[in-house]
């Protein structure tokens, strides 16, 4: 327990989190309300739909920053990782749990962020109050989704620093957001099979987020009233193992991890 708080105190005072995550998001915040919304339907339920499948999307970009800013961390602690486990009473287990509590408290915040900003915004567009129906559920979504960032984070950088070398790190780095680009998007826009977005779990956050949001289920394309609705407790399931699954590989790597000086990833 010594490590939650060090840990959680620095993710929450991380200047480059919350650019990427809350300052950068103003960018999508305008496209939403002002660009694409140009052909919505009228009615208060299209809104609220719109509105809704926006902020799922916006919040997975947010979301998504954790994943950066962890990956970032346990790069340049390599080296005091492999000693504290080795000659410390610190396990992989503890270094994992405190680094869930600190992207669950972060991803709780930016979930509240996101939904403020984005009812604020959308509200002062279509000249209708549009809140957040299950502030709760914003709660239990973003608790799992900080789990899974950090799952995915320490399961990618330690793929980099044990076996790849830390010349691939840059890529490595931004590879949850270009994942959360590319689902994000394909379920705003695109109908694809329900077996797909229940497998992705960025798709299974986004759908969550929407209902959460919207009080509504998800439907396989966001906003449509006419594609199909996915299932709550499949999607909750399905991130959950997830969850389990990152989080787990992430406690074997941590065990196998090397020392590794940061000059590794100089490319000249």
């Amino acid at each position: 327990m010594t490590l939650v708080w060090p840990y959680t105190r620095a993710v929450l005072t991380n200047p480059a989190l919350w650019f990427w995550g809350v300052v950068f998001m103003a960018f999508w915040f305008v496209l939403g309300a002002y660009v694409f919304s140009g052909g919505l339907a009228p009615g208060h339920s299209a809104e609220v739909a719109y509105t809704s499948a926006w902020f799922a999307v916006i919040a997975l970009f947010s979301l998504t920053t954790l994943a950066m800013s962890m990956a970032s961390s346990i790069t340049y602690g390599t080296s005091a990782l492999a000693f504290g486990f080795r000659f410390t009473r610190l396990t992989p287990a503890r270094y994992a749990f405190a680094l869930i509590v600190a992207a669950a408290v972060m991803a709780v915040l930016l979930g509240f962020i996101m939904a403020a900003a984005v009812s604020g915004l959308f509200s002062a567009h279509f000249g209708n109050m549009i809140l957040p129906v299950d502030l709760p559920a914003i709660v239990g979504v973003a608790v799992l989704s900080g789990a899974f960032m950090m799952g995915l984070a320490t399961t990618l950088v330690l793929v980099v620093v044990n076996y790849l070398g830390l010349r691939n790190m840059n890529f490595i780095e931004f590879f949850p957001l270009i994942l959360a680009y590319i689902f994000g998007f394909t379920q705003l826009f695109l109908s694809v099979p329900a077996w797909v977005l229940y497998l992705s779990p960025w798709n299974d956050m986004e759908s969550l987020l929407y209902q959460a949001f919207s009080g509504s289920p998800a439907r396989v394309v966001l906003g449509s009233t006419t594609s199909p609705v996915l299932s709550w407790g499949v999607s909750v399931g399905a991130l959950a193992a997830w969850v389990a699954l990152l989080v787990g590989v992430a406690i074997l790597l941590l065990a196998r991890i090397r020392s590794v000086s940061i000059q590794e990833g100089r490319q000249i």
